[in-house]
């Protein structure tokens, strides 16, 4: 489950070039609006924990949860279809209370996971028009609820995924 790092493999270049763009954000946003610098800064803290522990997991054992990960990604759109915060008329956001979160934004991570694991399950038969309509039809349930959001800019950005991933 966990990888074993040797830690002069690690990449830190990487980390510190995404504090360093992470840090102008929070820069940035506090010029805007000053309020919400701290909530920014614990947003870039919450997202580096999540960085390094997901950094740390070996993704071939997060692929065996594909299903799960699908299911949980058609609830996350669900629950802004049913419960979601609008504004200028697209619900696109969940309030959870202590945070608003769009699980759009996720779904794309999700679905390039899901569908990566997918399509290697199915490589012999990739090209089969049963296969491609099965996965034409598991792109389509969640593409809908992004969709009727309205979010035309990630149903665009969800279906490119789709096609570069079947074209790889």
């Amino acid at each position: 489950m966990l990888k074993q790092y040797k830690l002069r493999f690690y990449n830190f270049r990487l980390i510190i070039f995404l504090l360093a763009i992470s840090l102008i954000g929070v820069t940035l946003v506090g010029t805007a609006a000053s309020d919400l610098r701290s909530k920014q800064f614990a947003g870039v803290i919450l997202g580096l924990i999540v960085m390094l522990i997901l950094s740390l997991l070996d993704y071939s054992w997060i692929m065996n949860f594909q299903w799960i990960m699908y299911g949980f990604n058609i609830v996350m759109l669900l629950a802004v279809r049913f419960f979601g915060s609008s504004a200028n008329g697209a619900a696109r956001w969940v309030d959870l209370g202590f945070i608003r979160f769009q699980p759009t934004e996720l779904s794309k991570i999700i679905i390039i996971l899901f569908f990566a694991k997918f399509f290697m399950d199915h490589e012999e038969d990739l090209n089969t028009l049963k296969t491609l309509i099965q996965s034409a039809v598991l792109l389509v349930i969640p593409l809908m609820l992004i969709y009727v959001q309205p979010d035309m800019k990630n149903t665009i950005t969800v279906t490119v995924l789709f096609c570069i991933l079947i074209y790889i």
